[in-house]
Order: structure tokens, then C-alpha cells, then sequence
């Protein structure tokens, strides 16, 4: 009977040797978790950063947008206001052409109305001479 408490002993101290080497490699195991576990929340928190920072540049990315339509618009308004004024100077400038050279025509067609009667009164003064 002792052999078989020695036996039964013995049994149990590799069964024990067993169970704390499984107990080691689950420790090893729990270990190496651990430091995964803690690579993906330092990997969560990069792409949290990174996720926060694509939102940052799409809010400028949609400020600038809206600043170039703003701009956009302002210069499509504006160049309305260009051609209205280009059109108001062309006008002004066709305008005082248009006097100035009526004024001219006016005063050749009074010259050459003036020169015609003279001519009359050279060819009847002619003509009452001979």
C-alpha cells in the first residue's frame, strides 16, 4: 500500500509539474494577449487621430470650396459690371464721335452751301456780263 501512495504521489507531481507548465504557457499566452490587446488600442488610437485629422481637412477642404464660389460669383457679378461700364465708355465715346463729326458735316454742308450760292452769283453775274 505505501507503494501505491508513492506511486499515487509521484503520479500527482508530474500530473502537478504538467499542470504548472500548462499553467506557464497560459501565462505566456494571457502575456503575449496583453501586448496585442494594447498594439490595437495604440492602432485604434492612431486611426482615431487620423480619422479626426480627415475631418479637420475636409472642413477646410469645404471652407475653401465655399470661399472659391464666393469668389466665383463675385467675379461673375463684377464682370457684368465690366461690360456694363466698357459698354457705358464705348456709348460716351461713340456719342461725342457721333457730335463731332455731325458737327463737322454740319458745317462742310453750310461751307459747300454757302460755296454753291456763291457759284450762282458768279454764273448770273456771268451771264448778265455777256
Amino acid at each position: 500500500m505505501e507503494q501505491q501512495i508513492l506511486e499515487i504521489l509521484l503520479d500527482l507531481q508530474q500530473d502537478m509539474k504538467v499542470v504548472k507548465t500548462d499553467i506557464h504557457g497560459l501565462k505566456t499566452d494571457v502575456q503575449g494577449l496583453k501586448i496585442d490587446v494594447q498594439d490595437l488600442k495604440t492602432d485604434v488610437q492612431g486611426l482615431k487621430t487620423d480619422v479626426q485629422g480627415l475631418k479637420t481637412d475636409m472642413q477646410d477642404l469645404q471652407t475653401d470650396f465655399h470661399e472659391v464660389k464666393e469668389t466665383v460669383n463675385r467675379i461673375e457679378a463684377s464682370q457684368t459690371d465690366d461690360v456694363i461700364a466698357m459698354l457705358t465708355a464705348t456709348k460716351k465715346k461713340t456719342d461725342f464721335e457721333f457730335d463731332y463729326l455731325n458737327n463737322k458735316v454740319t458745317e462742310i454742308d453750310k461751307r459747300l452751301f454757302s460755296s454753291e450760292k456763291k457759284i450762282r452769283l458768279l454764273d448770273n453775274f456771268k451771264n448778265k456780263q455777256f
